[in-house]
């Protein structure tokens, strides 16, 4: 007879205090995906993208905290990918664009059910980190000799294809709500309040009219906001947001009178599902086709011990990754422990991803930059 033995079930569980991750230090780089196909001159296709001579790198940041390990990699990337764009064929002048979502929450309240939130410009809750962030580019400008510009959301929007964009979009807000908000079928675009800031953070009580948006503050009331004369007022939720850009870089891409390009570069937690739905199906609901939106480059993901993504907000909010060391989740640390020659480390690490194309294409544990840092 085979006896089986059975667990105690109820001994109560204790979970371990502690967990050593094994590995035999090696770095295989399986080819998988894109990289089948990108094996190597990855920037040199990129390029053949762009008939202008002038391409302007996009990333975004909300400045809310200080800038942790995979904004550091987003960003080295940016700036690797100008310096190897300035190297490829009939590409002379690349240039970061640094496009701040000062327009973010800062902080967020309930009045009669709705939520109204105060944005980090209105709040100035951005002054406090963004000199972090162009530290950051200032020695990534000196190592790369790429040039940066920055750009708040206001700049954005006051562009001259921005008003079309936006009467485009509130033309399709019933068909648009339910894909960029599936919870609620809104259309996530508001408005500050010129009194106070408060905006309403949903766009619950939002009015739409041929050539302006009315929005309701819940202490001064109502008040209008106008496409063509004050678009650069207009704010928006992530997703929309993405969405706005893509179309407005879009179309400067294919406007002959303007002498640059835009691509984007951003972390590959929007790759995916996210830009599937979000982007391509939304774009192609207003009668834009993929070939018509910009070429995204996607930062590998930056992955805890779990494989979950590396998160600012958790780190903010929930005080997390206390096991690890604080300059992974804080730019700060960062820079006082390794200084300018760690950022200088990681973008050499950063930049062999581009030369060696199959190791962009893949996610990197924190475990993977410790060992990197461990001598520095």
């Amino acid at each position: 007879m085979i006896k089986i033995k059975t667990l105690a079930l109820n001994r109560p569980f204790v979970p371990p205090q502690k967990m050593t991750l094994e590995h035999d230090g090696e770095v295989h780089n399986p080819l998988g995906g894109a990289s089948y196909v990108f094996k190597d001159h990855y920037v040199d296709y990129i390029a053949n993208d762009f008939s202008k001579p002038e391409i302007a790198i996009s990333i975004g940041a909300q400045p809310n905290s200080s800038p942790h390990f995979g904004t550091l990699v987003v960003f080295n990337l940016a700036f690797a990918l100008g310096q190897e764009l300035k190297r490829a064929k009939n590409v002379t002048t690349p240039k970061i664009l640094f496009e701040m979502v000062d327009t973010a929450p800062s902080k967020t309240i309930n009045r009669g059910g709705i939520d109204y939130q105060t944005s980090l410009r209105d709040s100035h809750a951005a002054d406090t980190y963004l000199p972090q962030y162009i530290e950051l580019m200032d020695i990534l400008r000196a190592i790369s000799k790429i040039r940066y510009d920055t750009r708040k959301q206001c700049e954005f929007n006051a562009q001259p294809e921005v008003p079309s964009v936006l009467k485009l979009i509130i033309e399709n807000r019933e068909i648009l709500g339910k894909i960029l908000d599936p919870s609620k079928g809104l259309l996530r675009i508001r408005v500050a309040c010129p009194a106070c800031g408060l905006t309403d953070k949903n766009g619950i009580d939002n009015v739409y009219f041929e050539d302006h948006m009315q929005s309701k503050c819940p202490d001064h009331g109502a008040f209008e906001t106008y496409f063509d004369e004050e678009s650069h007022k207009f704010e928006y939720n992530t997703p929309l947001r993405n969405l706005i850009r893509a179309i407005i870089y879009g179309k400067q891409n294919k406007d002959e009178t303007l002498p640059f390009g835009v691509l984007r570069v951003t972390g590959s937690d929007y790759a995916g599902y996210y830009q599937e739905r979000f982007l391509y199906k939304a774009a192609s609901m207003l009668g834009i086709p993929p070939i018509d939106l910009p070429t995204i480059i996607y930062s590998p993901l930056i992955t805890d011990w779990s494989g979950a993504k590396l998160s600012k907000s958790l780190y903010v909010k929930k005080n997390a990754y206390g096991y690890l060391p604080s300059y992974l989740v804080d730019y700060a640390k960062f820079y006082e422990k390794f200084g300018e020659k760690g950022i200088e480390t990681l973008f050499n690490e950063v930049k062999s991803w581009l030369e060696e194309p199959y190791k962009l294409f893949r996610n990197y544990s924190v475990y993977y930059f410790m060992n990197l840092f461990k001598n520095e």
